[in-house]
């Protein structure tokens, strides 16, 4: 007797690990559940992707401003388009889930061309223009956030809560008791916070000597920022390791006892996944202010404090800084209120979803 082929289903994300690492954790529950899958990526998107094997496609935004950039975005896209038809009819998936922004259009479109049902998963508490048009595309939007704002009419939504890597909801409960060595970690998203680099060092030169000294920081930061902040660390005493980018980040929040972050989806999902408290300071520029939605999400769980960029220095966040590493009983609660907003099955219940949508071709209603 022939065993039952595995249902194979296409994922499609790219850009920044607000995309990516989401799709990761959706990939991670369909091999669980038995699937195969494909991973749609761009040249960014790739660089993200370790251990996973994946297909490389042109991307572009088509709300480029200037004539020049619009065509050329155009072109990517008309190529990509071309290119992700070519791979589903080869392979033939039975569904799709898109993680939203402009590398997964081309994908999309040619899943919508080529009649795959799909699912698009929104990470933010804003529905922003690209995820506007491609829920209007495929039909079916799974929503990281209650209350998610400007969603399409005539879309079947539900709720699934943000997906993370299951390494996340590993993670043991932060302690209450007091310890000598106080682990701080800096992250500002997989392209890094320009700002993070000069501000928070700064506000550590100002806390209390005796505190500084405790504390070791993991920072992650541009590339042409590694040398000053190792420079500048050296200077204030405190022993710090920097990268561009931390590909272990699971275990690097473990071993945290404060995390201060830019508030994109995916970060605030992992703080809360890990139990990890935050100072959470939005990107001012990203589109529709969702970080700020994403950051109030967390300090309405109890899981940390939204600071705008606008209104700090160093010398506030200093502050901020010293009174929660004060008081590690505090921060022991928060970490436990920030896991209470985590969705620990989110991603088993968008791969179940797609696998629905597989085997009844489309044809289903959201729960």
């Amino acid at each position: 007797m022939t065993a039952p082929s595995r249902p194979l289903i296409a994922l499609a994300a790219g850009g920044t690990g607000g995309h990516v690492f989401p799709a990761v954790a959706v990939a991670e529950a369909l091999a669980r559940r038995g699937a195969d899958t494909m991973m749609m990526t761009d040249r960014r998107g790739a660089r993200l992707l370790t251990g996973t094997s994946f297909s490389v496609l042109p991307a572009g935004s088509p709300f480029q401003r200037g004539l020049i950039r619009k065509v050329r975005a155009a072109l990517q896209l008309g190529a990509g388009v071309v290119m992700a038809l070519a791979m589903l009819r080869r392979r033939r998936p039975a569904a799709m889930v898109g993680f939203g922004g402009y590398p997964s259009f081309a994908p999309m479109l040619a899943a919508r061309l080529t009649g795959i049902p799909a699912v698009l998963h929104e990470q933010n508490a804003h529905l922003g223009r690209a995820n506007h048009l491609l829920a209007r595309w495929c039909g079916h939007l799974a929503l990281s956030w209650k209350g998610t704002r400007n969603l399409p009419d005539k879309v079947m939504h539900f709720v699934s809560g943000m997906p993370v890597r299951a390494a996340f909801l590993e993670i043991d409960e932060l302690p209450d008791a007091d310890r000598e060595a106080l682990e701080l970690t800096i992250v500002g998203g997989s392209l890094g916070a320009a700002v993070f680099a000069t501000m928070v060092p700064d506000a550590l030169a100002q806390v209390d000597p005796a505190l500084r000294t405790r504390l070791r920081v993991t920072q992650q930061c541009r590339a042409e920022q590694v040398d000053m902040l190792q420079a500048r660390y050296r200077e204030i005493g405190i022993d710090a390791e920097i990268r561009t980018f931390f590909d272990d980040m699971p275990d690097r929040f473990a071993k945290s006892d404060l995390v201060i972050s830019r508030a994109g989806a995916s970060s605030v999902a992992e703080l809360a996944a890990s139990g990890r408290p935050a100072i959470l300071i939005p990107f001012a520029g990203a589109m529709d202010d969702h970080q700020t939605a994403n950051a109030r999400q967390l300090e309405a769980a109890g899981g940390g404090i939204c600071l705008a960029e606008a209104e700090l220095d160093a010398a506030a966040l200093a502050a901020r800084i010293t009174t929660f590493l004060s008081d590690l009983p505090t921060l022991a609660a928060m970490g436990r209120g920030g896991r209470g907003l985590a969705a620990a099955d989110a991603a088993d219940t968008i791969a179940g979803y797609a696998l629905d949508l597989a085997a009844s071709g489309g044809s289903r209603s959201a729960r």
